[in-house]
Order: structure tokens, then C-alpha cells, then sequence
């Protein structure tokens, strides 16, 4: 049998996770993004699926390409790209 991750680790990722979403939002406020802060925050969201019994998600299916345009002229509009 597989032991039990402590409850004390699991509320520390859960904070680390709080912290990385926040760091995210507010790298996207200013017009930025990160793929490694994107990818800490995946992973300690991972993580903590994964203690709670869940299987990792399926990866999301391929997005229209008319979706993907329409989300880069809103950034654009909204002067969040550079």
C-alpha cells in the first residue's frame, strides 16, 4: 500500500500553487508570460490531482485555427501582446 502524502506537504503546494497563480495573473496584467512559471504552476496543480486520487487530464484537443487568430487579435486590441 502507498503511503499517504503528509497533510503538511499537501498544504504547502497547495500555497506554492496560490503563489504561482497569482505570480501568472499578474505577469499576464502586465502584458507578459512565462512557459516555465506556466509550467510550475501546471505541475503543483498536477501534483496535488494526483494525491487526491485523480488521473492526469487528457490532453486538450487541437483548437480551430480561427479561435487561436480571433484570441491573438483580442490581445493585440487589448495592447497584452508585444
Amino acid at each position: 500500500m502507498i503511503e499517504p502524502v503528509p497533510g503538511p506537504v499537501i498544504a504547502a503546494v497547495r500555497v506554492a500553487r496560490s503563489h504561482l497563480l497569482d505570480a501568472v495573473y499578474r505577469l499576464d496584467d502586465a502584458g507578459f508570460s512565462c512557459r516555465l512559471l506556466d509550467g510550475l504552476q501546471d505541475g503543483a496543480s498536477t501534483l496535488l490531482a494526483e494525491w487526491a486520487g485523480r488521473d492526469r487530464p487528457n490532453l486538450a484537443p487541437a483548437v480551430p485555427l480561427y479561435f487561436t487568430e480571433a484570441a491573438q487579435q483580442y490581445r493585440r486590441a487589448a495592447r497584452r501582446s508585444y
